[in-house]
């Protein structure tokens, strides 16, 4: 299957049109799968059994609609930094190490996730917590919220928990990103590469949804588990350790517990994954095509 006319204007761009429009992009990816990333908080930290809909239900039941996007802020700060230091961390390494191939590739995307991870890991912090903040389901005592936003979830896990807190979980977000780069960009590479070349699927736009879909379902499977542990840490401020909540899975609620939130996890990064590359050629093809001018 030959490039699209896109795909060869993408080429084309400037590192740094490419390091914004990808930042632009994620952020409003971001918005679409938020409702996800809180419903699937919320089920890691939740110790009753419930499903993804049945969380959403209760949380749209007990504190509103709004409540499927609380953090938000958060989420569109951790775009703005984590994803801004990962395009630039790539860019400038895929630009020194011309003519790699997916092996390479995949290596320096896990450096630049992890230099994303370093630097996104205080909003990650402050988005974690802010989901997680408020009442238990249909409690009968309204609380509220602790944070009323990210600077406030800043100010407030700095002056009460100490600053570094803010780097709270930071080698699991790391960990996390570097599964997420390996699995993420090499499951896509290959199975993008053989529907390419056995002309499986004709339509480009067809051939991304299902590439997508792949690498996304392999990367669910390999970074959830961290996934869970990392966000019962970040949530919590007293001085247990990553490896007693990884016990207190094991030992008291099994290991499956280490997969709760998969179908609200998986469906958060297929539709990020879409709909990152759909907004990015989108502005692509408004701010970069040059029209042919007739004299």
């Amino acid at each position: 299957m030959e490039k699209t006319p896109t795909e060869l204007l993408i080429k084309t761009l400037p590192k740094s049109a490419k390091v914004v429009l990808g930042t632009v992009s994620g952020m409003l990816a971001t918005v679409l799968v938020h409702p996800l990333d809180v419903i699937k908080n919320r089920l890691q930290l939740q110790e009753k059994k419930l499903c993804t809909m049945q969380m959403a239900r209760l949380i749209v039941r007990c504190e509103g609609f709004k409540a499927l996007y609380v953090g938000l802020t958060a989420g569109l700060m951790r775009q703005a930094t984590s994803t801004t230091t990962r395009l630039t961390t790539y860019h400038i390494l895929n630009e020194y190490y011309k003519g790699l191939n997916t092996h390479d590739k995949v290596t320096i995307g896990i450096y630049a996730g992890l230099a994303g991870a370093l630097v996104g890991n205080p909003s990650e912090v402050a988005l974690v917590r802010m989901m997680a903040d408020g009442p238990s389901p249909c409690s009968v005592r309204r609380c509220p919220r602790r944070y009323r936003g990210v600077l406030h979830a800043f100010y407030r896990i700095v002056r009460e928990d100490g600053f570094f807190t803010l780097w709270r979980g930071g080698s699991l977000t790391m960990y996390r990103s570097m599964l997420v780069s390996t699995a993420q960009i090499g499951t896509y590479a290959e199975v993008n590469e053989f529907l390419r070349q056995n002309q499986v699927l004709q339509n480009y736009y067809t051939t991304h949804v299902v590439t997508s879909m792949a690498s996304s379902l392999v990367t669910t499977i390999l970074s959830l588990p961290i996934d869970v542990v990392k966000t019962r840490y970040q949530v919590r401020s007293d001085t247990m350790t990553q490896r007693d909540i990884l016990n207190e899975i094991v030992l008291r609620k099994g290991i499956r517990y280490l997969w709760k939130g998969v179908t609200p996890y998986f469906m958060r990064m297929f539709i990020y994954t879409t709909g990152h590359l759909m907004f990015f050629e989108f502005f692509a093809e408004k701010f970069f095509r040059k029209e042919d001018k007739k004299v």
